[in-house]
């Protein structure tokens, strides 16, 4: 997708848009009712119940209307009523009549079958069809509200330089282009140009409760679009915000939750007591438990939990359930984790906040690690930051490594004292589970629609970074004890003895193999559908098994799949091995290897194989 593709994309399907072009078709009658003037005997019967108004003459009701509905409220300047009989759900299991009671309503456009009750002030708001207000404070429009939209993020540097401009249906690839493409400045000035003219369709003199929707017992609303089916309760603030929800997929704040300045996409959830400030929430995301977000993008199916996100784009299924920071953060790919009390954002030089990190996808920030910037392991994804480590500024190209503080010494004549060890290749063999345990988790998890995930580990981009770190292991000028970046570019701050760079040459070797072979098999079968993979195949292919027929690569492939289902089933066999030594009754409560559905899947994926390749013929 390029920068021009995004401009012209922005304002398409955009419900913040026809909901300004309704506003400004029908002012004084938005949601489009059949109205009339009230009667002196319905006049009579509001004010017998405790109702005021400035100008009878200014109130206009459904042709239906029932005013025995509408007790004990003022009406000030020019407001619409609707029809309003039977009765609404206020909460699950309680419902009540609908109608007006003890409000308080300025030149707001009330629909049918709604219920507003304790309102005490409303100003310039449209409330569509069954929709309830119950104990709020305030809900009030400025007159020119744009709900959150607009606003420049500055994603990556605290200090600008990568900023994306907000607008209700922005995705994580758009986000990422934007960040990431600022040579580009045509299309960043085509980019900022449709987002204003986005802005201005859709900058509107009213606040919004689409229909359905309910806000409960919250104190203070202000320029807020609050979308199909969407519940606020017992929030705190919902300050210029626009709420993407819908019956299907709705949108729930509450919990003494705040929200300013941001765009909450569809399904998303702000709870305990969350923080979200200039931000952006995208479908299925949330924020819980004290947790902080402040001029950030948070990606599908992504949950922030009791920590901090500040001037970063975090992309899809980053967990995120400690305590623990996260500063200027340029991560698209997401898929990985920040465990407790880890520290990813020493951005500050002491000169400026002006540095960032780009975390590369799946890799996995330990217990209390001080991460410093600027840092850059876009090109090792899938590795792993041992607990406790403190890293250097560097850049880091070795896909599924761990990286950890020596367990046995090292030279401190050739390696400075600040460095840490890399082990390329680790999460290939000692963490094969998890690798498998990440694809199955992504795909039952996933809930967002409108942003795709490939939840394959083993992919063409990855395997590209793969074959670069193999070469690189491979082409040492000559052969030492331990290596630093000096001797093989990528290693980062880090150093990398003899014996690892041998193990990491065999499985990234391992890997590939096994990558080009299922893609031979895809090709067998006239399944493969990615442009260019039949000549990564063929060529790795010819590298690693040179010689060999169709049929014997196929074989090779069963084979390839039954060692690393071994390498899975060993993975959990040893933590079950630890644990029973260390813990008492430890097998009684912890599943084992031989039941547990991550090592099933792994073997039911080489019966799968075995069956794809019996059906082309091959004998195994």
């Amino acid at each position: 997708m390029t920068l021009l593709e995004i401009a012209a994309r922005i304002g398409t399907d955009a419900e913040l848009i026809d909901a300004a072009r309704q506003v400004a078709k029908r002012k004084d009658n938005v949601l489009g009712l059949l109205l009339r003037d009230l009667t002196r005997e319905e006049i009579a019967v509001m004010e017998d119940r405790g109702c005021r108004a400035d100008d009878w003459t200014k109130i206009k009701v459904a042709q239906d209307f029932d005013a025995f509905r509408v007790r004990r409220s003022n009406l000030k300047g020019a407001c619409v009523l609707g029809r309003f009989s039977g009765n609404v759900e206020v909460i699950p299991g309680l419902r009540q009549d609908t109608g007006i009671y003890d409000s308080t309503l300025i030149d707001c456009q009330i629909g049918n079958d709604c219920l507003l009750e304790n309102v005490r002030c409303a100003a310039r708001v449209v409330v569509d069809r069954e929709a309830v207000l119950f104990g709020v404070g305030s809900f009030v429009c400025s007159g020119a509200a744009v709900f959150g939209c607009g606003r420049l993020l500055p994603i990556a540097i605290e200090t600008g330089g990568r900023e994306v401009p907000l607008w209700a249906e922005i995705t994580v690839e758009a986000a990422a282009v934007i960040a990431r493409e600022r040579a580009d400045a045509a299309g960043q000035a085509a980019v900022r140009t449709a987002v204003e003219k986005y802005v201005a369709a859709v900058k509107s003199p009213v606040c919004w409760v689409r229909r359905k929707a309910r806000v409960l017992h919250t104190e203070r609303l202000h320029d807020a679009y609050i979308g199909a089916g969407a519940v606020i309760e017992h929030a705190h603030e919902v300050a210029d915000v626009v709420l993407r929800s819908s019956d299907e997929e709705p949108v729930r704040i509450d919990g003494g939750a705040a929200v300013r300045g941001s765009v909450v996409q569809w399904g998303v959830t702000v709870s305990g007591g969350g923080i979200v400030r200039n931000s952006a929430l995208l479908e299925h995301s949330s924020v819980d438990v004290h947790a902080a977000v402040e001029t950030s993008i948070i990606g599908p199916n992504t949950h922030i939990e009791k920590g901090e996100v500040t001037a970063s784009l975090v992309g899809p299924f980053v967990g995120f359930h400690h305590q623990s920071l996260l500063i200027a953060a340029f991560w698209p790919e997401g898929k990985g984790n920040i465990a407790y009390g880890a520290m990813v954002g020493s951005n500050h030089t002491g000169r400026a906040p002006d540095q960032e990190i780009w975390p590369g996808e799946g890799v996995f920030y330990g217990l209390g690690c001080a991460i410093r910037l600027p840092s850059d392991f876009s090109e090792a994804p899938y590795s792993v930051l041992s607990m406790g480590i403190s890293t250097l500024p560097q850049k880091v190209s070795f896909p599924f490594s761990l990286i950890a503080v020596p367990v046995t010494p090292i030279d401190e004549a050739a390696v400075p004292r600040a460095y840490n060890e890399i082990i390329p290749g680790w999460a290939l063999a000692d963490n094969a589970y998890g690798l498998v345990r990440t694809e199955l988790k992504f795909a039952k998890r996933d809930r967002a629609k409108r942003n795709p995930i490939d939840y394959k580990v083993l992919r063409p981009q990855i395997m590209r970074l793969v074959k670069s770190a193999r070469d690189a292991l491979k082409n040492v000028a000559v052969v030492k004890p331990v290596y630093l970046e000096a001797d093989i570019p990528g290693l980062g701050r880090n150093v990398l003895r003899e014996e690892r760079r041998i193990e990491g040459i065999a499985r990234y070797d391992r890997a590939l193999t096994r990558y080009a072979l299922r893609l031979l098999l895809n090709e067998a079968e006239g399944q493969l559908e990615i442009p260019g993979s039949a000549e990564i195949a063929h060529e790795l292919a010819e590298e690693l098994l040179p010689g060999l027929d169709l049929h014997a690569r196929l074989r090779l492939l069963v084979a390839s799949e039954r060692d690393n289902a071994r390498l899975v089933a060993d993975s959990k066999t040893r933590d079950d091995a630890r644990g029973s030594r260390i813990i008492p009754g430890y097998a009684d409560a912890h599943v084992s290897a031989a039941e547990d559905p991550v090592v099933a899947s792994a073997w039911e994926r080489v019966d799968k194989t075995e069956a794809r390749i019996k059906a082309l013929g091959v004998a195994l």
